[in-house]
């Protein structure tokens, strides 16, 4: 059933950033969807001509369009108004996207992004949670790879298990290129004075936490992931019983050769130095251009694996998520499917006001909604 939290507007999802590079890929994910036939759906951007140029794709049943710009409040809050959902891949997030939270709980409309910004989402957490509460909002931060497939994937992990103590590692095997909008989120994460990685264990484990090693399991070395789903996780996990008092999670890259992990590591510690300098930020900025991202031969050759193990008393549970080009193909698919989740599966929600994790607010309904958009469960 369609939402009925929130009252009849006139369209059910607007994509805003539309005419970016995973905007598109969003719009045509979603405009082709089966259960996009019965809704409203419009588009919204800042330059009406390339909007145009998106719209007229879908011909004959071009969606609406909506000349909207972060800066313009008075636009940002037209757009909620008209909206139940908003997909918002107008980044990065801590330049571009307070303010549209901020009008998304004062015209109680939801909305989803793509953030992997630490600092916006504690921001945007610590000032308008009471706000979303209040107007019957729900918004889901880290609706792309981050967060979607660690959140989902350690829900369905732990779903698996028996025991009481639930420590999950999650190690992260891909092949895939960056947008220029993703690359800019990442230059300003790094600017941040926010840790990415926070949260901690329900038990209060204080447990060393290796940070480079070889898995003779996977025959790769891990690296520990500094990125936000940590954050995303351990909230998860303390909304739910299914986690158990005794859960933990940690993250790795996969990453085949020493080698390939020594590169790693002094292109971030480079990258994170420049990043700090105003001028050299700019230069980062400029050498992946927003709007710019992977061909389509390239995406067809991404991929991406995500393994979960589970270990508890007495047991150990192995499971895998695998799917196609991670960064944007995928990407456009995850978040698009949580966007339906909330406006189609709307009385079946795990939760439905206040700012969540996408495992909060939808519990494991993103689990057969991945399925069915065939990213593959395995367990072993």
């Amino acid at each position: 059933m369609l939402n009925k939290g929130i009252k009849l507007k006139k369209y059910d999802i607007v994509v805003f950033g539309a005419t970016g590079f995973t905007g598109e890929l969003i719009c045509d994910y979603l405009l082709s969807h089966e259960e996009s036939k019965k809704l409203n759906i419009a588009v919204a951007a800042r330059d009406k001509e390339k909007l145009e140029k998106v719209a007229s794709r879908f011909s004959p049943n071009d969606p609406d369009m909506l000349v909207v710009d972060s800066f313009d409040k008075e636009s940002i809050d037209s757009m909620t108004s008209l909206a139940k959902l908003i997909i918002t891949v107008v980044g990065p997030y801590s330049l571009y996207g307070e303010y549209l939270v901020e009008s998304c709980t004062k015209n109680s409309t939801h909305y989803v992004d793509l953030t992997g910004e630490p600092n916006f989402v504690h921001t945007i957490r610590k000032k308008y949670s009471e706000a979303a509460t209040s107007s019957k909002s729900i918004i889901v931060n880290s609706c792309g790879l981050e967060s979607i497939i660690p959140d989902v994937g350690t829900l369905y992990t732990v779903s698996k298990m028996k025991s009481d103590k639930k420590d999950i590692t999650y190690y992260l095997k891909s092949r895939g290129t960056i947008s220029g909008g993703t690359w800019a989120s990442f230059i300003n994460a790094l600017y941040s004075n926010k840790p990415i990685i926070g949260g901690g264990s329900k038990s209060g484990s204080s447990k060393k936490i290796k940070k480079i090693f070889y898995n003779k399991d996977f025959k790769s070395w891990s690296v520990i992931f500094p990125v936000i789903d940590k954050q995303i996780v351990y909230r998860s996990s303390k909304t739910d019983s299914i986690y158990g008092n005794n859960f933990s999670f940690n993250e790795y890259m996969m990453i085949k050769t020493f080698f390939q992990v020594i590169a790693l590591i002094l292109s971030i510690l480079s990258i994170t130095f420049i990043s700090k300098l105003g001028l050299f930020k700019k230069w980062l900025l400029s050498l992946r251009p927003s709007g710019s991202g992977p061909s389509i031969e390239q995406r067809k050759r991404n991929w991406f694996k995500g393994v979960f193990v589970g270990i508890g008393n007495n047991e150990k549970v192995v499971t895998q998520l695998s799917g196609g080009d991670p960064g944007y193909g995928e990407t456009a698919k995850f978040i698009s499917e949580i966007a339906l989740c909330i406006i189609n599966d709307y009385d079946n929600l795990k939760s439905k006001a206040g700012i969540m994790t996408p495992v909060e607010c939808t519990g494991d309904l993103m689990i057969n909604r991945l399925k069915n958009a065939g990213i593959k469960f395995e367990q072993f």
